[in-house]
């Protein structure tokens, strides 16, 4: 499973809000949330948050076995 815990943790200590984060990269808060707590999410997405946060795939996401 994909977890995006990686992301909700820089976003919490560097004090940036989902809001922050959506208009800056021109998302939507609700698309932030639902990648952070489902998971789910589109290459673009993916790419428009780490290119706003200057960050690399590996620094917002991780891979977690859930077996």
């Amino acid at each position: 499973m994909i977890s995006f815990k990686p992301l909700a943790g820089y976003l919490a200590y560097h004090g940036i809000t989902y809001k922050t984060l959506a208009e800056k990269s021109g998302l939507n808060n609700a698309s932030i949330s639902r990648i952070i707590k489902t998971g789910k999410f589109t290459a673009r997405t993916l790419d428009k948050i780490c290119t706003t946060l200057n960050l690399k795939i590996e620094d917002v996401m991780r891979y977690e076995n859930t077996l």
